[in-house]
């Protein structure tokens, strides 16, 4: 029997001035789109502030349960679907400030939380400065399929993705706000790793311009095992809707074995040859 999955995933531009505009755009585009009837939604990073300055994000941080968080609930159970709610700065119990992806079920119950691993620090950003890093990667098995969780600048680090397949994934779920002038190595690397996994990779982007000078390159997409983009956006403010087979992923893991034939035991086994000298 075929596993089939309907997949939504939703891409805005958010204004960092407007949060409850932000929510109301996700509420609207899952409504036009509700007669999809979609088993699975997934939403951008920090999808309800945008990405702000480090003192914005601290204000704009919410606990959990939250407004935003209730908010999303509601959605899950409202469409009946599961839902990776892309990603909201979370005040934690111990005062500390992390970047939280979660993932409710169809009746709008938190199943799965994932704390974003890698901070961005690169070029300017300063992610690391206000929100600390989780210290657990996330698989959650549900009956759509094995889901692997993930967040933006995670997207570089191959090796989380390998552990998650390794432990079943059969889905990769990227929330993102990823900027220009990057759009190759979001493209290039979210192919990756669907080809390098054998797993189907959905990477939500935000989109738009966020002053005074940061643009989102929008282009989500849902990829295949064979790396083929099955469903995608432009960088409109829009969804991407696709129905996808999981019965393509363990048909491909069968007939060419590629988690299987790693050697995990020779790799750290390493000759060095310095000839330097």
């Amino acid at each position: 029997m075929a596993r089939k999955v309907k997949v939504l995933g939703v891409q805005i531009g958010p204004d960092i001035n407007d949060k409850q505009g932000n929510i109301d755009k996700v509420e609207k585009l899952l409504q036009e789109y509700a007669c999809f009837k979609p088993d699975l939604v997934v939403l951008p990073e920090v999808f309800n502030t945008g990405v702000t300055s480090p003192a914005r994000a601290r204000e704009e941080s919410e606990t959990v349960p939250g407004p935003t968080y209730n908010i999303l609930s509601s959605w899950a159970k409202d469409l009946s679907c599961y839902m990776i709610a892309g990603s909201f700065t979370e005040k934690c119990k111990d005062g500390k400030i992390r970047n939280n992806s979660v993932f409710f079920n169809f009746e709008g119950k938190e199943i799965a939380n994932y704390y974003k691993l890698h901070m961005f620090n690169y070029y300017g950003s300063r992610e690391g400065e206000f929100c600390s890093p989780g210290n657990q990667s996330v698989l959650v098995k549900t009956p759509l399929g094995n889901i692997g969780m993930s967040v933006c600048f995670d997207l570089r680090f191959s090796e989380l993705y390998r552990y998650l397949a390794s432990a079943g994934a059969e889905i990769l779920a990227v929330p993102a706000a990823w900027p220009y002038p990057r759009l190759n190595h979001w493209v290039t690397l979210n192919k990756a790793r669907a080809i390098e996994n054998l797993c189907f990779v959905i990477a939500v982007n935000q989109t738009g311009v966020v002053p005074p000078k940061r643009v989102n390159v929008g282009n989500s997409m849902i990829i295949d095992p064979w790396g083929c983009i099955v469903a995608g956006c432009g960088e409109e403010e829009t969804v991407m809707m696709a129905t996808i087979d999981l019965d393509m992923v363990s048909k491909l893991r069968e007939e060419f074995p590629l988690l299987k034939d790693r050697r995990l035991e020779v790799y750290p086994n390493m000759k060095i040859v310095d000839v330097t000298n």
